[in-house]
């Protein structure tokens, strides 16, 4: 029913264009909600939505995670800079 969507989504935040993601994730959650209050959304349809959810928050986690130690990294060089006048690299 939506796996064009789906994969649209996934390949969006694999590609980490994460404002694009999100877009189509209001358009899919739009399209289940209008499938659900019309009777037409099975079972194994949200089991899909859920799986596809889980999947964005644990990719979306990790990339959280390697910015933040982008970032620190980073930060710990410039504090280094700064105690030795040196610039970063």
């Amino acid at each position: 029913m939506h796996s064009e969507i789906q994969a649209r989504i996934r390949c969006a935040v694999s590609a980490g264009e994460f404002g694009k993601a999100s877009a189509l994730w209001e358009t899919y959650s739009q399209q289940v909600t209008d499938a659900t209050r019309g009777g037409a959304c099975s079972a194994a349809e949200l089991a899909r939505m859920r799986e596809c959810i889980e999947w964005t928050r644990n990719v979306v986690t990790c990339a959280h995670a390697h910015a933040q130690l982008r970032l620190n990294t980073w930060r710990t060089q410039l504090q280094a800079a700064a105690i030795y006048g040196r610039p970063p690299r």
